[in-house]
């Protein structure tokens, strides 16, 4: 595997290294709806017995392995519509999921404004569960860091940066990606470096907030 530092060249510049990060959180993302694809769909193959819900089991997994290949951004708009009809017909959990990919593959064609219509509704939605509802947040988050309003960022992710919070290191590495994008260096690096000396923090996770304090001005962590 190529070393992370490698693709951070010497005169890395604020912007660029957004991008990087930013990179590395959505695939962060993506691994999270993974893994909740996988306790889903177990509940659901134990729970429902129905041909019905085996078909929208079937259709969600079928789309999702398309997307993760996603191509251009001509081929994202398609996919999204797929999610679009898997989530007409799927039981709760697996619309809420084809949801969460139909608003990231429209972000990803430049549909924007349709995707976050959808990312507002399913944060706001109190028939949805809290996680999904975090996911939402954090996918919402990961397309627009270098857009949305500060505070705004700021606000949703605040939660989810708590120390009693799962998404922690997800959330702090976005929040540090926000101070970069704000002017605030000194604050990027604290935030960054929460994250890398974290023992509890996956170690990719910690290796990349590392890799962005050290691109910042910060000594390497103590692991």
């Amino acid at each position: 595997m190529v070393d992370i530092f490698d693709e951070v060249e010497e005169d890395l510049r604020a912007e660029r290294m957004a991008r990087f990060a930013r990179r590395y959180g959505i695939a962060l993302v993506a691994l999270v709806l993974l893994v909740i694809l996988g306790v889903a769909g177990w509940q659901g193959w134990r729970w429902y017995q129905g041909k019905q819900d085996a078909r929208a089991a079937t259709a969600f997994i079928g789309v999702l392995d398309q997307a993760a290949q996603r191509g251009s951004a001509a081929n994202r708009a398609p996919l999204a519509q797929k999610f679009a009809d898997v989530a007409k017909t799927a039981p709760g959990g697996y619309a809420t999921l084809a949801r969460l990919n139909e608003a990231s593959l429209l972000a990803d064609s430049g549909q924007m404004k349709k995707a976050e219509a959808m990312w507002d509704h399913l944060m706001n939605d109190s028939a949805i569960s809290p996680v999904l509802r975090q996911v939402a947040t954090l996918s919402w988050a990961s397309h627009e860091l270098e857009t949305a309003e500060p505070s705004l960022i700021q606000a949703r992710l605040g939660p989810l940066a708590a120390e009693s919070s799962p998404w922690r290191p997800i959330a702090l590495q976005y929040l540090g990606l926000l101070s970069i994008r704000t002017g605030d260096t000194k604050g990027a690096i604290k935030t960054f470096q929460s994250v890398a000396n974290d023992v509890s923090t996956p170690a990719d996770m910690r290796n990349m907030a590392n890799a962005m304090a050290q691109a910042l001005g910060a000594p390497p962590a103590q692991q």
